[in-house]
């Protein structure tokens, strides 16, 4: 005959080399579980009225509650089920119910430790925690994660008409963590508010030099060399940018380990688009040559803190552009002139995807018009054989 659950029968039980339950003799499914641990739990055990499966809840550790207690919560269990609710469904839905309610920026706080500090770089991070902070948690930082509809994100693309590349970025960024939010349980699946939301209109601002133009910031690169309070790491790596394409972060963090000389290429383990090699072209590899490689420092490009990279080239830059006639001009309008300079010798778009290391070819088309315009020179020339 099973006994009823006490204290005192609770604390004599003896651990064993398995667990075992003692049940109570007034509540049917209801015992503590007794593990070799010594831990001691009360549980519920019931067959589900929705289901028709054999399930259990943890009541809770016994010295937490009492015997009594636990016995009271079995009771109240045992009552849902003869209303034919399933306790544990009962469970689940106040833990929705509860981070439905939990606010966006509580959320977002989860998202970034759970998501973006675990996927994304440093430099990603970065220019994420921006976005977040100057732009998406000001709007929709106290709204609930479970009530935001798709009304809030197009009121959000409207309030940042005036700052479109950022607005298209934020809204990825949202997209992703309304995904990940159904994914987690703190929206219900299927209601991601940005599905339908159209970006706002990004006018791409690509700027490629012309030929005279790089000329003139050659002409200037070599004149700011001389100077002595002018770092030879930054006119170095401004050269690097124009002659490789590469990105701005490619360059600053490339290393020495990454540089094969004799074999003419650089191998970047960590690029944005993930490992990939450049070929290295004559001026590119003559300006690797002419810099001084420094045990102390692993670093092609040199920062102001010993054994450090260069960070940041902007003020250098600044100058540069001014004083070569070209202040439109953005560090990475370089790589856009890089492509340029490429298609206008006759590269077909395929080789200037490979050189600038784009996955997919699509991200190259936007330079397609140069290509085009190269075809109808081509095509021209075929004309004149026919007078």
């Amino acid at each position: 005959m099973m006994p009823k659950l006490t204290n005192k029968l609770i604390d004599a039980s003896l651990t064993k080399q398995k667990d075992y339950i003692v049940w109570d003799d007034e509540v049917k499914g209801f015992g503590c579980r007794i593990l070799p641990t010594g831990y001691k739990t009360y549980v519920f055990f019931y067959t589900s009225p929705l289901t028709r499966k054999y399930s259990y809840l943890k009541i809770g550790i016994h010295g937490n509650i009492s015997a009594d207690v636990a016995r009271k919560k079995a009771k109240n269990l045992s009552t849902d089920i003869v209303n034919g609710l399933d306790p544990k469904e009962q469970k689940k839905a106040l833990q929705i119910k509860e981070q439905h309610f939990l606010s966006f920026e509580d959320f977002f706080e989860i998202f970034r430790q759970k998501y973006i500090l675990e996927k994304h770089k440093p430099s990603t991070i970065h220019r994420d925690e921006h976005r977040i902070n100057k732009y998406i948690l000001p709007f929709f930082g106290k709204k609930k994660i479970g009530a935001i509809i798709q009304d809030d994100v197009i009121s959000f693309v409207s309030s940042m008409k005036h700052a479109r590349g950022n607005c298209n970025k934020c809204l990825i960024l949202l997209s992703t963590a309304f995904n990940q939010a159904e994914k987690w349980g703190y929206r219900e699946k299927n209601t991601n508010p940005c599905q339908g939301v159209e970006k706002s209109p990004d006018k791409k601002m690509e700027r490629f030099l012309s030929k005279e133009e790089y000329e003139r910031l050659e002409r200037i690169l070599s004149e700011q060399e001389k100077i002595s309070h002018s770092s030879p790491y930054t006119i170095a790596a401004i050269r690097m940018l124009l002659y490789t394409g590469c990105r701005c972060g490619e360059i600053l963090t490339l290393k020495w380990s990454d540089v094969f000389m004799e074999e003419g290429y650089i191998h970047l383990q960590d690029s944005k688009t993930g490992a990939k090699t450049f070929p290295l072209n004559s001026k590119a590899i003559d300006l690797l040559k002419n810099l001084k490689k420094d045990s102390a420092n692993l670093y092609v490009f040199h920062g102001k803190t010993p054994g450090s990279h260069l960070s940041k080239i902007e003020t250098t830059w600044h100058k540069v552009r001014h004083l070569a006639g070209i202040p439109d001009v953005r560090i990475h309008d370089l790589r856009h002139s890089f492509a340029s300079f490429a298609l206008k010798k006759g590269v077909d778009l395929y080789t200037v995807s490979k050189l600038l290391g784009h996955k997919n070819i699509a991200t190259t088309t936007r330079y397609a018009h140069l290509e085009l315009e190269h075809l109808k020179k081509a095509t021209n020339k075929v004309a004149e054989v026919f007078g």
